[in-house]
């Protein structure tokens, strides 16, 4: 009976001990996350796409350091500056013709 019940708690201390060190559930693979920011400083606005690298970067090291809590917040960001960076791209290939069209047809009305 003894025996029982010591085998038990070392169960519950290996199985609590391994729940404590298990990785957080990530949403995003790191790996990704690093191609995603490299992608956004090529196709998207180049400022934020670095600062998404930067991020992207801290996030991996810190999930690599056993710090979860960290590298998610750091990820979050990361993913957030990737996505303003494809936005700002597209809002520049989307309003640039738009105001040459504009501008052309102001200079059209004014002749």
């Amino acid at each position: 009976m003894v025996m029982e019940d010591e085998e038990k708690a070392v169960e519950i201390m290996v199985s609590n001990t391994g729940a404590a060190h298990s990785p957080s559930p990530i949403r995003c693979c790191w790996l990704r996350l690093r191609y995603l920011a490299a992608t956004s400083i090529i196709c998207g606005c180049s400022c934020l796409g670095v600062m998404a690298l930067v991020f992207a970067i801290k996030a991996e090291e810190r999930h690599k350091a056993g710090r979860f809590v960290e590298a998610v917040h750091w990820g979050a960001r990361a993913r957030r500056l990737i996505l303003a960076s494809f936005a700002v791209w597209l809002a520049v290939l989307i309003l640039a013709p738009l105001l040459l069209w504009l501008l052309s047809y102001a200079i059209a009305q004014a002749e």
